[in-house]
């Protein structure tokens, strides 16, 4: 089967029915509850049929005789101490009945499982369909969607996620044309369009860790901040946020999820390449500190009486001369850019703090720790058999795909990287122009000399 047909699911099936004085009903349910048939959205009282005063108890489909074998001993001993009667009955199953995962595994080649498993994003149901149910996909988006009562929209991942804005191609295969979101996160609320941001449901638990360790009073650089989970939460714990993000849709989106959750004054949002944002944020950050320390509006507090006013709490300072932490959740190239942390604090008249900087990353060795940690080093200039030396913590986020995992680096920027002369960044971007120059004199060449000024 390629196109549902709901009608092929309707099923009669015999069972064994109590006849029961209507009076009675409650008691003897609760009294033989395991014994009574159980199926989602199928009543399992129904009417005599023959005598009004009577109810139908329906039994479990493993009592198969009116000798009520395979009943419990309590059923057994009410049936002869009210004097009960056991009958045969039938009833429909149809197309309503059944789950989502027995339908699939009933019209599907490969009966031993079936594709049920999606990510839920507001009322949008993701799925990631293997090659073997591309030709039943538009079957399993429709069964999907009726079996699911907060999804309107089923779509399937067409390819991987693009590393620049961090979204990829998806098609519906059942409900409305709809990708406007909403979610809540951590007392927060999110709204976007799914097809041009990027959002992952089961990143959850890994926002809400990293909330937890920001204390009220830190500041925060999110450099790869999406549509603000990271940033919105933390600002309204009582943080002092930069956000950025590349992707202009995530930018807009953050913009306005900003403002829904009304934590506008104590997040600032940016639309930068990465490694741009964390030069300028730094800089900036600390030429604002030098007049003394900068503070935010403290956070709301809910009246207990209407008439009674909320006494002003004061401003939450904000101490530190630099960020406290710094998070770059970009798995697939995050940690390459701590480069852009290599000769951060070079010329700075003072002393910042060093930040704590959070990456996200994926790895597929053996040696996960040594493995990330070394990479970290290679990309900062640090040297890299020095790696156990560093103030870092890794952490296991999840699995996402087999043989690869995601982890979360937390590491104190080292001074020795901070205060380095020469920045990693500046030393790529002098790179890449050199490159650039290179590829136009060749092109000119090939082509015409350039006008004299």
């Amino acid at each position: 089967m390629k196109e549902l047909d709901r009608a092929a699911f309707s099923l009669i099936i015999p069972v064994v029915a109590l006849r029961v004085p209507t009076k009675t009903v409650g008691r003897i349910k609760a009294e033989i509850s395991s014994d009574v048939l159980k199926i989602p959205k199928l009543r399992n009282v129904v009417n005599d049929g023959k005598n009004n005063e009577y109810k139908m108890v329906l039994l479990d489909s493993s009592i198969s005789s009116t000798d009520l074998g395979g009943a419990s001993e309590k059923l057994r001993n009410l049936v002869k101490q009210d004097k009960l009667e056991a009958v045969h009955h039938q009833v429909t199953l149809n197309y309503e009945h059944w789950s989502a995962d027995e339908i699939l595994k009933a019209v599907l080649p490969d009966s031993s499982e079936a594709p049920t498993s999606y990510e839920q994003i507001g009322h949008i149901a993701h799925m990631n369909l293997r090659d073997q149910y591309l030709e039943y996909k538009y079957l399993i988006g429709q069964v999907i969607l009726d079996k699911s009562p907060t999804v309107s929209t089923v779509v399937n991942k067409l390819d991987t996620i693009d590393n620049t804005f961090r979204n990829f191609k998806m098609e519906i295969l059942a409900g409305k044309d709809d990708f406007m979101a909403q979610v809540r996160e951590n007392d927060c609320v999110f709204k976007f369009d799914y097809s041009k941001v990027y959002w992952n449901s089961r990143l959850h638990s890994e926002h809400e860790r990293l909330i937890k360790k920001f204390a009220i009073g830190n500041s925060i650089c999110d450099v790869m901040a999406g549509v603000g989970p990271f940033a919105i939460p933390a600002a309204k714990k009582g943080c002092l946020v930069w956000a950025n993000d590349l992707n202009p849709a995530s930018y807009d989106a953050m913009q306005d999820n900003i403002k829904l959750n009304k934590v506008q004054d104590r997040v600032a949002a940016f639309n930068m390449d990465g490694r741009d944002f964390v030069r300028k944020a730094f800089a900036d950050y600390f030429a604002k500190t030098k007049t003394g320390p900068l503070s935010i509006p403290p956070i709301p507090k809910a009246s207990a009486s209407r008439s009674k006013p909320v006494a002003p709490e004061p401003s939450i300072p904000i101490p530190s001369r630099s960020f406290d932490h710094v998070v770059m959740n970009l798995p697939a190239i995050a940690i390459e850019f701590l480069d852009a942390f290599r000769g951060l604090f070079a010329g700075f008249e003072e002393k910042p703090n060093m930040p704590m900087i959070h990456t996200h990353c994926f790895t597929k060795s053996d040696e996960p720790e040594k493995d990330i940690l070394q990479r970290a080093c290679r990309a900062m200039g640090y040297p890299e058999e020095q790696y156990k030396d560093l103030d870092a913590d890794v952490y296991y986020v999840r699995r996402v795909a087999p043989n690869k995992d995601m982890y979360c680096l937390s590491m104190r920027l080292p001074e020795a990287v901070a205060f380095a002369p020469e920045t990693g960044c500046k030393r790529k971007l002098d790179q890449e122009s050199s490159e650039a120059a290179t590829q136009i004199k060749v092109k000119l060449s090939d082509s015409e000399e350039p006008a004299q000024e």
